[in-house]
């Protein structure tokens, strides 16, 4: 079944069930009103780019188990794609040069977390988890940075170059140089904790493919002098977008103001 365009299933007490995605492998039972799940990530040769499901499996004893209790006796658990719960720092092995007084576009992929739900008329989020392994890393400095994920990618730009890994969302970075001098870096840093994720609106078949996040904009006024933000409307496509994932929202942590002095460090990166 599919709720919203994303898979959901009823699962019958007592089984244990298995769904992969990516590297990432979910393990899930139900009980009366109680949910157990655990998961890992798998080091598989080729990570598996639609969520497959396997039914009536063993549990792994080798796996840390947590259990939610849930208001309710719903037996119904639905899937659907999210962007990282913190910023993204992407890093490609050359750098890209703006010249003075000219825009560019580049394209770069973002991580995506797979949450799981129970309940069909107004599911509640059991748990999330990256559809694969992530390493994090501090950015900044000691007093104004914070914790990132680090991925490494090509600056692509055009879209059709960046490599998906499998399961990513396409990250537009629009950079206007406005200032007299050369912008060059090999990073970007992308609040993806403030973005939203889209899809394109005919894709129902394949869920968990053809994702894009908000369109980051960087703006630079001079040496040390940058800003970036998330650009309110959808980023131009050709296609239908439509949005399956709203911001993060993090009161406790305010990028807006950290974001000049973050990213005049992001070539130190």
């Amino acid at each position: 079944m599919r709720m919203n365009g994303y898979p959901q299933w009823e699962l019958e007490q007592g089984a244990v069930y298995r769904w992969t995605l990516g590297t990432l492998s979910i393990w899930i039972s139900r009980e009366a009103r109680e949910w157990l799940y655990a998961w890992s990530h798998v080091q598989t040769v080729e990570p598996v780019s639609e969520l497959t499901f396997e039914s009536d499996v063993s549990k792994p004893e080798d796996l840390s188990w947590t259990r939610v209790i849930a208001p309710d006796a719903t037996r119904t658990v639905s899937f659907a794609p999210r962007l990282a719960d913190r910023g993204v720092v992407v890093k490609s092995d050359e750098s890209v040069t703006v010249l003075p007084h000219s825009n560019a576009e580049l394209y770069v992929p973002l991580p995506v977390w797979l949450t799981v739900s129970a309940g069909v008329n107004e599911p509640r989020l059991l748990f999330e988890a990256p559809t694969r392994e992530l390493h994090r890393r501090w950015f900044g400095s000691s007093m104004q940075g914070s914790l990132c994920y680090s991925v490494f990618a090509r600056l692509a730009s055009d879209r059709s170059e960046v490599r998906l890994l499998p399961v990513s969302a396409i990250c537009p970075i629009r950079i206007r140089n406005q200032s007299h001098e050369q912008f060059r870096s090999d990073s970007v840093f992308v609040q993806a904790n403030q973005c939203k994720l889209y899809r394109l609106g005919e894709q129902h078949a394949h869920p968990f493919t053809n994702l894009q996040s908000s369109t980051v904009v960087v703006s630079v006024a001079g040496v040390d002098e940058l800003s970036f933000s998330v650009a309110s409307e959808r980023a131009r496509t050709g296609g239908d977008l439509q949005q399956v994932a709203d911001w993060r929202r993090r009161p406790d942590d305010s990028w807006w103001k950290r974001g000049y002095m973050l990213f005049q460090r992001i070539s130190n990166y």
